[in-house]
């Protein structure tokens, strides 16, 4: 299947975005909305599309932001991307919320420069609240345009730290812990505050699947890492019971 083009969305934290690669144009939408991403996703898609003059029977793949972050957040990316693959009959693909942040510093800051090392080994950050963070690491070849990541895990600061001191000293830092986590970002030499982004998430899903690496999924789903957090209501209510007995 040759792609064309690709409509990503990204909702795992306060930025919502939505994001078109058409004709090798981009065509984007980035807000700050905390809590209203419901009620401005599907506008942004309709706004994208109509910029490009298209429908959505002329887009190739769905990509999505998939986490980890908000629990809500990536859960309405999964929701609303699941709905237009199964109106439109199209392919999903999902994508580490960590590495679209690495994607979006690497594209838009490290690959501008003109003295841009040949591979560049990078690390992200992102709060995960209740003292807790995110982390993910990778590298990516400038040259060979191979790019490769660990999983996302969650852990404490302390263990983030740990986790820090062990990767290559030149490696890059970037994420959303400036303000919480400090001390974490002093352990890079350089260190990028940013948020993912579905241009991000489109641009890496394009840089994957020029190699091949695509396994497209029957189902969008988030991922959550927190296992309590995606509990049902009749889950959550049987465990307060079983505290109560």
């Amino acid at each position: 299947m040759k792609i064309l083009s690709v409509l990503a969305v990204e909702t795992s934290t306060s930025a919502c975005s939505v994001a078109l690669i058409y004709n090798q144009k981009t065509y984007q939408r980035y807000e700050i909305l905390p809590q209203k991403h419901a009620q401005r996703l599907l506008v942004m898609v309709d706004e994208v599309l109509t910029e490009a003059g298209i429908s959505g029977a002329d887009v190739d793949v769905l990509a999505y932001g998939e986490g980890p972050g908000a629990f809500t957040g990536v859960r309405i990316a999964a929701g609303v991307i699941q709905g237009l693959a199964l109106g439109w009959d199209k392919p999903v693909f999902g994508i580490s919320s960590l590495e679209a942040m690495a994607e979006r510093v690497l594209s838009e800051t490290l690959l501008n420069d003109s003295q841009s090392r040949t591979e560049i080994s990078w690390c992200a950050l992102m709060d995960a609240r209740m003292k807790e963070v995110y982390i993910q690491s990778g590298t990516f070849s400038v040259e060979h345009n191979v790019w490769q990541a660990s999983d996302p895990c969650l852990v404490s600061p302390e263990e983030a730290e740990e986790r820090v001191n062990a990767l290559a000293k030149d490696c890059i830092g970037l994420g959303d812990v400036e303000r919480e986590y400090p001390a974490l970002t002093k352990l890079f030499s350089q260190w990028f505050d940013t948020l993912p982004s579905a241009s991000a998430v489109a641009k890496l899903f394009q840089r994957m699947s020029e190699k091949g690496e695509i396994e497209y999924q029957t189902l969008a789903l988030p991922v959550y890492l927190r296992n309590d957090v995606a509990d049902t209501i009749a889950e959550r209510a049987k465990k307060r019971l079983a505290k109560e007995a």
